[in-house]
């Protein structure tokens, strides 16, 4: 009962071959359960990939003009001329609905006229919450959506006896926004 798998191999070196097959696929698969962040529509990028499309194929010198890209906004600006919200939560210990609902109870964000919207493409302003892996910090960026810009960002911690994250994260967006559009 002595026998080998394949001639001229150790059990070790079956070991360690076995082991060196498994690890690629192990941290393959780790790596596509963390996931990486959606990558943000931007509008009007459809029509601008079709244009580009007509104009390869044309022989026309005029249409190789190289359009600028969009001007970065001010993020006052953005932050005082936001009404549509869209919130992407990336953590499964705090979920969007959560932090939609607690903004929406926010008497700041009535009075701003502020509304959660479902449709991404409709948002003025997306917040993306995100989890640091084995720890209680949680983090939420504001972005333009038009430019993929960051406007703020803050962290909070999460307690065991202590608000809720989600009434934390609104509670410091109405905060960030406040600096540039006072409460009325």
């Amino acid at each position: 009962m002595s026998k080998q798998l394949l001639p001229g191999l150790s059990n070790v070196s079956l070991t360690c071959f076995m082991l060196a097959l498994l690890l690629p696929a192990a941290c393959a698969s780790s790596a596509r359960a963390q996931g990486s962040p959606p990558v943000l529509k931007r509008q009007g990028a459809e029509p601008q990939q079709q244009a580009t499309r007509t104009g390869q194929g044309s022989d026309d010198d005029d249409t190789d003009e190289v359009s600028a890209p969009r001007a970065a906004a001010d993020p006052a600006a953005v932050l005082r001329e936001a009404r549509f919200i869209f919130v992407r939560s990336d953590s499964a210990f705090v979920s969007g609905r959560e932090v939609e609902d607690s903004l929406r109870k926010r008497k700041e964000f009535q009075a701003w006229g502020m509304v959660i919207t479902r449709n991404e493409a409709q948002a003025d302003l997306i917040i993306e919450i995100t989890r640091k892996p084995l720890t209680r910090r949680f983090t939420f960026s504001v972005l333009d959506p038009r430019t993929s810009e960051v406007v703020t960002s803050g962290k909070t911690r999460s307690v065991l006896f202590g608000k809720k994250i989600s009434n934390k994260i609104a509670e410091k967006f109405a905060n960030r926004v406040k600096v540039y559009r006072p409460y009325p």
